[in-house]
């Protein structure tokens, strides 16, 4: 029996949406030989099973070579970039030959669609590009940037379902991305709201796998994740965001438990950027490691957390606070002043480690971002200062996501 055009996309994209790819594409070439109506376009078959293809290669994050690659992507006219782009532009000469209006609607969805995942493989490009070059990432930017392209998203549309997932793939980032710019300005209620938000719709994308057919009794026995693994990078991605989190306002939530409580629920969930601030401490036999946040410019700071309107602001000429000191060790406050202008003077400095002497005492001295900064404190001269700096450089780099982000377009990509 013939199928109306309704119920062919219906099934193509039931397929699509349950990552079921190959099922798509195959569909597609069983409707080729079915004898359509003249206003079924031909052409859209090849467009629709190439679709599939792209889809697959996108979920999977293969558009992105290894490191080395780079310039020879640029030349290969069969990565994904191009793929999309072809599609698109298939789509609009075939757009001009159409005349029924819920084909034309259909065609229009699509390119849409298509539209928005050329711009997002290009995001992807430059969150790969910012990670691997351990610039300074301006998450606002990054947060408005996947704004923009969430309002090209249009539902209802003819392909709601599609639509659906990539709303949630948008929100993710884009809520994950204002967590951090948050976190940089170390305000609890905004992280706390951004990370939930972040959290709720990546929750939401993984149930739009979970009735796929195959892994009702199967995925009981694969070793492998069944999620597509541009999924398992955000949820990693979450996980590293709850942990940066949980590092800044750790003072904060000891207030709520105990030490041991906090110790335990960080391992047991792997927030560990706690620990490896631990284990930096350790390893440098400091007197002690810290976090310091810049108030300066800052109207009406009243601390981290949140307070009432009745709480007054924090004494403005106490520039810079502890937000973490482990072990805590008292510490003069026109000392971290010195410190930190001084880093702060080269226009630099947000890649530069430096060590600081002030009497016998050292400083080892690096910024995280605009307004926070690593500091590790030693009795005396460091035994291996470079060893000291390659360690620091390696804490700070994960707590920027320069670890992470290079990881989004790796061909080789896996979460295990």
């Amino acid at each position: 029996m013939m199928k109306s055009h309704q119920e062919i996309v219906r099934i193509y994209f039931k397929y699509l949406t349950q990552t079921n790819f190959d099922k798509a594409k195959d569909f597609m070439e069983r409707q080729r030989s079915v004898l359509l109506s003249s206003v079924w376009p031909k052409p859209l078959f090849n467009i629709l099973c190439d679709f599939a293809v792209a889809e697959k290669n996108y979920s999977d994050t293969n558009f992105e070579p290894e490191k080395n690659k780079l310039v020879a992507r640029k030349e290969d006219e069969n990565y994904l970039d191009f793929v999309y782009k072809t599609l698109f532009q298939d789509l609009g000469l075939l757009q001009e030959e159409v005349e029924d209006n819920y084909i034309l609607e259909f065609i229009t969805s699509l390119s849409k669609f298509i539209s928005i995942r050329i711009k997002l493989l290009e995001f992807y490009d430059k969150l790969y590009e910012v990670g691997s070059s351990y610039s300074n990432i301006d998450f606002k930017e990054l947060a408005e940037t996947i704004e923009q392209i969430q309002s090209e998203v249009v539902i209802p549309s003819a392909i709601d379902g599609a639509m659906q997932i990539l709303e949630y793939e948008l929100d993710s980032m884009k809520h994950l991305f204002y967590c951090h710019w948050h976190l940089e300005n170390w305000l609890y209620i905004e992280s706390v709201l951004s990370l939930k938000r972040g959290s709720d719709a990546i929750i939401m994308w993984e149930k739009c796998y979970e009735n796929k057919e195959s892994w009702k009794f199967g995925s009981l026995f694969m070793s492998k994740n069944p999620l597509p693994r541009l999924v398992l990078w955000f949820k990693k991605f979450k996980l590293m965001t709850v942990s940066k989190f949980t590092l800044y306002f750790y003072k904060v939530l000891l207030e709520f438990t105990t030490y041991h409580d906090m110790r335990y629920f960080c391992n047991n969930y792997n927030l560990n950027l706690f620990t490896k601030m631990q284990l930096l401490h350790k390893k440098s036999e400091a007197q002690s490691v810290m976090l310091v946040f810049d108030t300066s410019e800052l109207t009406n700071y009243k601390g981290p957390g949140y307070w009432s309107p009745s709480r007054d602001i924090v004494d403005p000429d106490i520039k810079y606070q502890i937000m973490l000191s482990f072990p805590k060790v008292p510490i003069k406050l026109d000392v971290l002043e010195k410190l930190i202008s001084e880093n702060n003077e080269d226009e630099f400095s947000m890649n530069k480690s430096s060590i600081i002497y002030i009497g016998k005492a050292a400083y080892l001295i690096m910024r995280v971002d605009t307004r926070i900064t690593f500091i590790i404190f030693y009795n005396s001269k460091p035994k291996n200062e470079e060893k000291e700096k390659s360690n620091t450089f390696e804490f700070i780099s994960q707590l920027r996501c320069h670890r992470l982000f290079p990881l989004i377009n790796s061909s080789n990509y896996l979460v295990h």
